[in-house]
């Protein structure tokens, strides 16, 4: 019977070898998994401005500057309801000014924000956001938040623009400067009972960053830096370079890196 190595041909056996020569070398490190992401959002961020049925089917619709981005770098979906949110068990929940929430979403965000979910809120007290579509159109995005229960239950309460609430201006949070319209701000809700919610706050109140039990809660008093209307032409062509895609890429990798500090 022949031997075995000699059954193998040469070119075989090469690489036989050659796999045993660089066995002991680590394999590369496998490519890192995009963050989960659910968004729930009444802005036309998915479709863009005034899309219906037809337009979607037909490609006459197309998607924000902005989510076009997320879609690249995250594994984001558009969800309408948070009901099974315990188990799909997302990386984070996006909340970018939604529509009026059935109570039992908003019982089970808490519930997995407790648990040790994360999710990311924005919303506006007073949202200007121009739109081609008619007064009362429900496809048009809020005016103002619907979030007053949930931030309630946490001790917080969104106050309203004090003065002009369509006044530019301009934001900054680290090295990021964007664009935005009558930005609102949080304040703690008198005879709060939320002990197990404690809140670190900006120095202007626009952001305050909450422990939930064992989450975590980013809330932002402001919602139109979305709008891509506000940002440099070349942001809108290549979002990476808006301060306001920077701004929310920075704050999903902190709810990222505390999860991974967590395990």
């Amino acid at each position: 019977m022949a031997r075995l190595w000699q059954t193998v041909p040469s070119a075989l056996l090469a690489l036989l070898v050659l796999a045993q020569c660089s066995a002991g070398e680590s394999p590369p490190d496998p490519p890192q998994a995009k963050p989960r992401i659910q968004l729930m959002t009444s802005l036309p961020l998915v479709w863009g401005d005034g899309a219906s049925m037809e337009s979607i089917l037909s490609g006459g619709s197309e998607p924000a500057p902005i989510y076009r981005y997320w879609q690249q770098k995250y594994e984001i979906t558009a969800v309408d309801s948070l009901e099974n949110l315990a188990v799909q068990d997302p990386d984070i929940v996006i909340l970018a000014q939604p529509r009026a929430m059935d109570p039992a979403d908003l019982t089970d965000l808490d519930a997995w924000v407790r648990a040790g979910g994360a999710v990311i809120i924005l919303t506006d007290s007073d949202l200007v956001w121009p739109s081609r579509l008619p007064l009362g159109d429900p496809r048009r995005p809020l005016a103002s938040g619907f979030l007053s229960p949930l931030l309630g239950h946490w001790g917080l309460a969104l106050v309203g623009v004090a003065g002009n609430s369509a006044e530019v201006v301009n934001l900054h949070f680290g090295d990021d400067v964007f664009t935005s319209v009558g930005v609102g701000k949080l304040a703690p809700e008198k005879e709060s009972e939320a002990s197990d919610v404690n809140c670190d706050w900006s120095t202007a109140d626009f952001i305050v960053q909450c422990s939930v039990e064992q989450g975590r809660a980013t809330i932002v008093a402001d919602a139109d830096f979305l709008n891509a209307e506000l940002w440099p032409e070349a942001a809108r062509k290549s979002p990476q370079k808006s301060g306001a895609v920077r701004f929310i890429d920075s704050l999903v990798k902190e709810q990222i890196d505390a999860d991974d500090r967590g395990k």
